[in-house]
């Protein structure tokens, strides 16, 4: 009997699997340790050629008072996603709406609509990289419209056919507390995993808080946290968008910022981007 009941992130992790380094653990042969070991991590993974991979996934729960926001950002901003003339090809292309933005009393779907307008006229023009900007919304209120400050977060993707995103920003009071459990449960595990190389997996599976704040809080928790050192590769799994688009990103992160990309839809591949493969192909040069 396994020793631990909870396995839907296995689909997940396999998923992972298929695509990551160029394919080299596609078909790998799958330990899950946790079946049968005590305090393990999820899963060995070992490679045609021998190589090991022990990976450790954890979820990164909401913060508090997430599932009204979530309801109201839901009803406003999900209809973005599902417009296709919003995609610029090439261009990963997530919009960020401040938590708790949304007053009592206002028509979401007007905000929404507003939101909507302000990315068709500026999607071409957002710079690459984070950046912030002033969207005028609820002009036909009763009381009058506001100015919305949005997150726009813009990554070149050369080769594929691009994506728009909605998200939510503004870090939460108690993100750190969580981010802080996680490491403190799952690091042990990793460090104590004999493995060629340690994966921290880190799943996001609501549209807020983004994976650049939780890295963030990571860099902060170093100190407290020297096990860090031991984990060759931190990668993070957006599956909010698993339920409605069959969408699911995993995105590397260091201190570069985000250094490579694997895209699926459907279970698809849909792009895959790797930045550190480009820099070593520079220096050879």
């Amino acid at each position: 009997m396994s020793l631990n009941p909870r396995k839907k992130e296995r689909p997940l992790i396999e998923l992972f699997l298929s695509e990551y380094d160029d394919g080299a653990y596609r078909g790998c042969a799958l330990d899950w340790l946790e079946d049968h070991q005590e305090s393990a991590v999820e899963v060995l993974a070992t490679s045609a050629c021998g190589q090991t991979l022990a990976i450790e996934h954890t979820l990164i729960q909401p913060f508090t008072g997430e599932k009204l926001d979530s309801h109201r950002f839901v009803k406003a901003f999900s209809r973005i996603e599902q417009d296709e003339t919003l995609i610029v090809p090439e261009r990963d292309i997530e919009i960020g709406i401040p938590v708790g933005v949304l007053p009592t009393g206002l028509n979401w779907d007007a905000i929404g609509d507003d939101v909507q307008s302000w990315i068709a006229i500026h999607r071409q023009s957002l710079p690459e990289g984070i950046s912030r900007h002033t969207c005028i919304v609820a002009s036909s209120s009763k009381s009058g419209s506001f100015p919305l400050k949005v997150q726009a977060l813009v990554t070149s993707m050369p080769g594929t056919p691009g994506v728009c995103r909605i998200a939510r920003y503004s870090v939460p009071e108690n993100l750190v507390e969580e981010v802080a459990r996680a490491l403190r449960t799952k690091l042990p595990k990793l460090v104590k995993t004999p493995a060629h190389k340690r994966i921290l997996l880190l799943e996001r599976d609501q549209i807020f808080p983004s994976v650049l704040s939780i890295y963030a809080e990571i860099v902060k928790l170093e100190g407290a946290f020297p096990e860090l050192r031991q984990i060759d590769e931190i990668w993070f799994a957006n599956t909010a968008g698993l339920a409605t688009g069959q969408y699911v990103g995993f995105w590397l992160i260091d201190r570069q910022g985000v250094v490579a990309i694997l895209n699926f839809k459907g279970g698809m591949l849909t792009s895959d981007r790797d930045d550190r493969v480009a820099s070593l192909l520079n220096q050879t040069r």
